[in-house]
């Protein structure tokens, strides 16, 4: 029977009269040429920017550790072929999809956590690890994803410039500091400075602002530029003390859009070979002793900068004997779940710090590296920052 003319939404077909209901089969299917494959890497010890997203294309894309993969990714967790993505069903789905298979990678490849025994077909939003290292899917349009792309660009432009304001080693003279800082999959609120103030007095910080995004590395970044030079702060930064008042004072949450942050900061005097510190909210510091087996918690009962207007702060002090170095470290080194489902707490942190130093990375280097083989794969939750200041 053939159908009748359609009126207004009805199809008369003689017999009966049928009310066609509008949905997303009525609206015509994006064309291929505007859908756009995105694969995100994060993790794993990258440049602490993340690389711009790769677009995947016809002809199937690798991932291995040597050359010759599409994507090379340094590791021992990584198989020379690992996995392999390849755009499928193009007659069936405008734009086709992505299809992951694992190549007989030894540790395996994962898709939101489960380990793939047999080519699975992603869906946009998905996350596969491959060792230390998230690909995160995104399936979109042509104009989302060129939207995507441009403050993917301002967010990595963001990153460099919070790298930028990073001290550079010290290897020489009474002080000595090394640091590190590993991004996680987002912008965060990490930053960390030392210097000398004057001859024979150094000072140093670390701070961690509560929150992730562009506002929160925001954040970090124009306190840190408080510290970096003498006289904006309004406070003497040779008082560890006075400079978290002030800092409190200039910072309150209230003006800052609920923000807050924690920080350690701390004043070494050469000549009396004395440590002053004032911890505001931020967790201990930890003085290992030349021994590597004796360690020194080095706490301050005071709240978090921005929470408490008003609020006094209180510095301590202790004598460091020579050949001791000074750990600090953001939440993202202590704050983890581990390969056996347990979460780490600071006293699994602590363990590490007492293990035997590694000839050929820095300490910042070895404890990073110890973190990233007890973790999850893919990247960590937090970013990862860590300082490590050697006194002669």
């Amino acid at each position: 029977m053939s159908a009748g003319p359609i009126f207004g939404g009805m199809e008369e077909d003689g017999e009966r009269t049928l009310l066609r209901r509008p949905n997303a089969l009525d609206a015509p299917p994006e064309a291929p040429e505007d859908v756009v494959h995105l694969l995100r890497v994060h993790g794993g010890g990258l440049a602490a920017s993340p690389p711009p997203p790769i677009r995947l294309a016809a002809g199937g894309f690798t991932v291995g550790r040597t050359e010759g993969a599409d994507l090379v990714l340094p590791g021992a967790e990584i198989s020379r072929r690992h996995c392999r993505l390849d755009i499928v069903g193009t007659e069936v789905l405008a734009g086709g999809e992505v299809l992951l298979t694992d190549l007989g990678s030894t540790n395996g490849t994962f898709v939101d956590g489960t380990r793939i025994l047999q080519p699975v077909v992603l869906a946009s939003g998905n996350r596969v690890t491959v060792g230390p290292y998230a690909l995160h899917y995104e399936r979109r349009g042509r104009r989302d994803a060129e939207e995507a792309e441009a403050l993917a660009r301002e967010l990595a432009q963001a990153n460099r410039y919070v790298l930028a304001i990073l001290p550079m080693p010290l290897r020489d003279g009474p002080v000595r500091a090394e640091s590190i800082f590993v991004p996680s999959s987002r912008l965060g609120g990490d930053a960390f400075g030392y210097r000398e103030l004057s001859p024979g007095l150094f000072a140093g910080y670390i701070l961690d602002v509560a929150g992730h995004g562009v506002a929160a590395a925001m954040y970090s970044v124009s306190i840190a530029n408080l510290l970096r030079q003498d006289g904006p702060l309004g406070a003497d930064l040779a008082y560890p003390a006075a400079v978290v008042e002030r800092l409190a004072a200039s910072f309150p949450m209230e003006r800052q859009d609920g923000l807050f942050f924690t920080i350690w900061y701390w004043v070494y005097d050469v000549a009396a070979r004395t440590l002053t510190y004032c911890a505001g909210g931020h967790h201990p510091a930890t003085l290992l002793l030349p021994d590597r087996v004796r360690s020194v918690e080095l706490a301050a009962r005071n709240p978090a900068v921005g929470l408490l207007a008003g609020h006094r702060y209180a510095a301590e002090q202790v004598g460091v004997p020579p050949g001791s170095a000074l750990y600090m470290f953001s939440d993202g080194a202590t704050e983890f779940e581990d390969r056996s489902g347990r979460r780490r707490t600071i006293e699994d942190f602590l363990a590490v710090i007492r293990a035997p130093a590694v000839e050929t990375l820095t300490e910042p280097q070895r404890l990073y590296e110890a973190v990233r083989a007890a973790a999850q794969p893919g990247p960590l939750e937090d970013d990862f920052s860590v300082v490590v200041v050697t006194f002669a």
